[in-house]
């Protein structure tokens, strides 16, 4: 089986490729590629503009870490906050500084997002970016009520023919869930995002099959939190990097040309992917 999106390394560990160009339909015209970028230019500048400079926001990571840290460790001692504070008082005062320190620092960056996120020619950045992805998406023909899913991507080797997920460089998870709208017509299974339209023919699909297996992927996409709402069934977690972790995924399969594709997606997107392509 050949993963959409997925990253083979059997042969290349260099390589960034993505699997999927089998199936491109369209991509972005020349102009709005350029307009897209620009915009994508601008909004990062204007992000790095509302952040406190680089040093405040170290020593703000790790006045929190040490007061989380220390925090902890006063809770699991096995004594009382009084007998602690008298046989260790550096640790109560080391912990008060560094949450004041956090404190303080945390309120002046949102203080500063706010500032600048609210400035009449950044408020003008961020609804360009909006109108040029509201014309890539008309130029893909995508219907306004195209809903969205996380589609999963990884890196991957071959081994006696069979898929083994790795992980390359300073990964903190092995699957990424990029955003795609979904949708179809008569003939085609359609997902797609600012760098293209994916159109996969509904003939080729052969089904979903479930895997039960524990993955963690690498954010969550969602407004609705990942523990409340529709997702609560699924019993989803998160870690302290932020990762969302997943008890299984599933496997669109489809059979194009001869070849056997399969779209890899998380296990709170079934029910979308189910009533699409039935």
């Amino acid at each position: 089986m050949k993963p959409f999106l997925g990253i083979d390394l059997t042969t290349n560990k260099k390589n960034d490729q993505l699997n999927g160009n089998d199936f491109l339909a369209a991509k972005p015209s020349l102009a709005l590629s350029q307009a897209l970028e620009q915009s994508h230019k601008n909004v990062d500048e204007t992000v790095a503009q509302a952040k406190l400079p680089k040093f405040f926001r170290i020593v703000q990571f790790l006045c929190g870490i040490t007061a989380a840290l220390l925090f902890s460790g006063i809770l699991k001692a096995d004594v009382s906050l009084a007998q602690g504070y008298h046989n260790a008082p550096w640790i109560y005062w080391t912990f008060g500084i560094c949450l004041i320190i956090w404190l303080v620092l945390k309120l002046l960056s949102l203080q500063k997002e706010k500032l600048v996120l609210s400035a009449d020619e950044n408020a003008q950045v961020f609804s360009h970016w909006e109108n040029t992805t509201d014309a890539v998406f008309a130029e893909f023909s995508i219907p306004t009520d195209a809903k969205e899913v996380d589609v999963l991507s990884f890196f991957y080797k071959l081994k006696d023919g069979n898929i083994k997920v790795c992980e390359k460089g300073m990964q903190v998870t092995q699957y990424f869930n990029p955003i795609f709208k979904i949708f179809s017509d008569s003939e085609y299974l359609y997902l797609a995002n600012l760098e293209g339209k994916y159109a996969f023919p509904l003939s080729s699909v052969m089904g979903i099959r479930t895997i039960k297996k524990h993955i963690r992927i690498a954010g969550w996409n969602k407004e609705v939190p990942y523990n409340k709402g529709i997702y609560k069934q699924y019993k989803l977690t998160i870690d302290n990097y932020g990762c969302i972790h997943c008890k299984s995924y599933h496997i669109l399969e489809l059979n194009h040309n001869g070849e056997i594709w399969g779209i890899y997606f998380p296990s709170y997107e079934l029910p979308v992917i189910e009533e699409i392509t039935k």
